[in-house]
């Protein structure tokens, strides 16, 4: 009631000299005008009497509710705690507040409540009763109280930018590898070494230094690093900077040499840093490398960079070991199952079939868990086609068969074509197993399975089957493998490699001759790729569709036909070969129930696709990728897709 006593100050002067002006007139005998005056301060005085008497009401009923809702003794300890208190109407217009904000140059009163920090809008419109949010160079935290039109504010400044100041100097623990630094080490002379140490080692330790952290070499193409979380913020928002300056340098040098960085914090259990550090670094290593993985404890890993395509560095000597230890670890179990993914492809039945003949052939029982699992449509075909021969060789089962006959210390299970729990056709089962096998090419993410005895993941192979044909040419024993199983290993390379324009190198045609060799039907092959006529005329549809999103992509959508996902593919294949595109994303339903969406992307190799579906938690290759989101409509995706699209455009250090 303070701030209105002044008007009244001012409207009792008022008065006393409109009261002296009417004493003039009357003494000068002007009885008209003095009579309108009196009239005027009389009807201008009634309305300020009862406008001043209502006030003094609304401030007393205030006072008298708050006093009801807290009791006197808790308003009185509120004001000894330094807690200010707001009410508002049900407009949120501030009819209220105590000195608590007149004594930090606020006022509230009249003004809309909402108005004063940006985010208190979400206790009203949100079921929250606490906000956080920033006037000026105050942090205030507000607090609603429930069936009252009544806020509780109060001043958490100091112990705000405290808790920033602890976590900025949280531990952050890091690894920085040089990618493909050892292989050079070994080949070359020593004066391309000389040359790779000063131009690409000096500038990543002087890169540490200038950023503040604490760094040591531990072998020759590995440092650790130790820094807080305000350096990792500041040089995340520099986009990691050394990634573009080790690329460019190397590339001076005529040299593969890229950077991986893992950084790891989030709890001071020093061994939990380490193993999440070593798994990171390896993570960064099986997807090409070229890029940072960055995982707080208990939270997904991030990924920044990834923006160029790993050179091969498969080595022949590994393979060769790889197939051994798995020889001897299927030598060393009483069965083998051969688990797949959902919507199997070729790939993935080719490298199925040919396990099961390498376990057949060591005289162990083999069972591929692909029974009741959905197939791509070509795939089934070609297994219609060959049915008499693979029923012969093969035993099919069901997941739930496949889990009464295992033995999960014992025996064996090998996951082909991926490595992934959740889409494996052994989801039900893969954790009770103690012994688990891994044969992949796509690049390793951090849902990759835990606790396998051997992982044999090339991001930098074709397919599984391109991976397969070369640990089976290393093992001393022959392996069987017949035209059956060679056609449909060798549609899987073909399908993978889109007719070898994508993924394809030396060893790639090796393993093609090889599977030529053992009996793959060319003609059973190109015939199981054909495609129907109402299946042409929808792909050219989709392809009419199309439409240019930032003049780089393009982007088709289906309507509300299920569509077949080799179909997908092949429209994403046509449409990233247009100029100027460098990546392409084909949108569709791919099952009725519920609502299952998919998305086919394809990139021309200078577009990390795989960066962009991992964001919508998809998953695949650098060129390669995919998505699959149920219970979500086409233009959902479509609007989800171009967001993260600007996203990784708007990146500095774009994929």
């Amino acid at each position: 009631m303070k701030k209105f006593e002044k008007w009244a100050k001012i409207f009792i002067l008022s008065a006393l000299f409109a009261a002296a002006i009417i004493l003039f007139m009357l003494f000068k005998k002007q009885w008209i005008e003095a009579i309108m005056l009196i009239v005027i301060v009389i009807l201008m005085t009634i309305p300020f009497v009862n406008l001043w008497r209502d006030l003094k009401e609304h401030g007393m009923k205030t006072e008298f509710d708050i006093s009801r809702v807290l009791g006197k003794e808790a308003k009185d300890a509120l004001s000894f705690g330094n807690i200010g208190m707001i009410t508002y109407d049900v407009d949120y217009v501030v009819t209220w507040c105590s000195p608590f904000f007149a004594e930090r140059g606020m006022d509230l009163v009249n003004k809309k409540v909402t108005s004063w920090i940006e985010n208190i809008r979400t206790l009203f419109d949100e079921e929250v009763d606490v906000v956080i949010g920033k006037y000026k160079d105050s942090v205030f935290e507000i607090t609603r109280k429930e069936d009252n039109r009544l806020l509780y504010v109060k001043d958490i400044t100091e112990f705000y930018e405290l808790r920033q100041k602890y976590i900025n100097q949280d531990v952050v623990v890091g690894l920085m590898q040089m990618d493909n630094y050892l292989e050079y080490q070994q080949y070359e002379n020593e004066e391309i070494i000389a040359n790779i140490n000063t131009h690409l080692r000096a500038p990543l330790v002087s890169w540490a230094k200038e950023n503040g952290m604490f760094i040591r070499r531990i072998r020759s193409d590995r440092f650790i690093v130790i820094l807080n979380q305000e350096i990792l913020k500041k040089v995340r928002a520099q986009n990691f900077s050394i990634l573009q300056t080790i690329r460019d340098k190397s590339m001076a040098l005529n040299t593969s040499i890229t950077l991986s960085l893992a950084f790891a914090y989030g709890t001071s259990e020093y061994p939990k840093l380490d193993d999440m550090l070593n798994e990171l670094i390896e993570l960064c290593q099986s997807r090409g490398g070229d890029q940072v993985a960055i995982r707080r404890m208990g939270e997904p890993v991030q990924y920044i960079g990834g923006n160029s395509e790993s050179g091969s560095a498969r080595s022949k000597v590994r393979a060769r070991i790889m197939s051994q230890s798995i020889q001897q670890a299927i030598l060393d179990s009483k069965a083998v199952f051969i688990a797949g993914h959902y919507m199997s492809d070729f790939d993935c039945m080719g490298a199925a079939l040919s396990i099961s003949n390498w376990a057949t052939a060591l005289n162990k029982n083999a069972y591929i868990v692909l029974k009741s699992i959905p197939r791509d449509a070509q795939l089934q075909m070609t297994m219609d086609h060959y049915s008499q021969s693979l029923n012969e060789r093969h035993i099919f089962i069901t997941p739930d068969q496949a889990m009464e006959r295992m033995n999960y210390n014992e025996d064996l299970l090998i996951l082909v074509d991926h490595a992934i729990p959740s889409i494996s056709s052994a989801s039900s089962f893969i954790e009770s197993c103690k012994r688990i096998i891994v044969i992949d090419h796509h690049r390793r993410n951090e849902f990759f399975a835990k606790n396998t005895m051997l992982s044999y993941v090339e991001s930098t192979a074709s397919s599984s089957c391109e991976l397969i044909v070369e640990l089976l040419q290393d093992i001393p024993n022959h392996i069987p493998i017949y035209e059956s199983e060679a056609t449909i290993m060798y549609l899987g390379i073909l399908v993978d490699t889109n007719r070898f324009k994508m993924h394809t190198d030396a060893r790639t045609f090796e393993a093609c001759g090889a599977l030529r060799a053992w009996g793959a039907n060319g003609q059973v092959a190109e015939k199981a790729l054909k495609e129907d006529y109402s299946h042409f005329m929808l792909k050219q549809q989709m392809i009419l569709q199309a439409k240019p999103y930032l003049n780089q992509f393009m982007i088709t959508c289906g309507d509300t036909r299920i569509i077949d996902r080799t179909i997908m593919a092949q429209v994403s294949d046509a449409l990233v070969l247009i100029k100027g595109i460098k990546a392409s994303f084909t949108i569709a339903y791919t099952s009725k129930e519920p609502n299952t969406v998919s998305v086919s992307a394809r990139g021309d190799g200078s577009t990390n696709v795989q960066k962009i579906m991992e964001k919508m938690n998809g998953g695949g290759h650098f060129s390669a990728a995919a998505l699959e989101r149920k219970n979500c409509t086409v233009s959902q995706i479509k609007e989800e897709l171009c967001d993260v699209i600007r996203e990784v455009y708007d990146e500095s250090n774009i994929a």
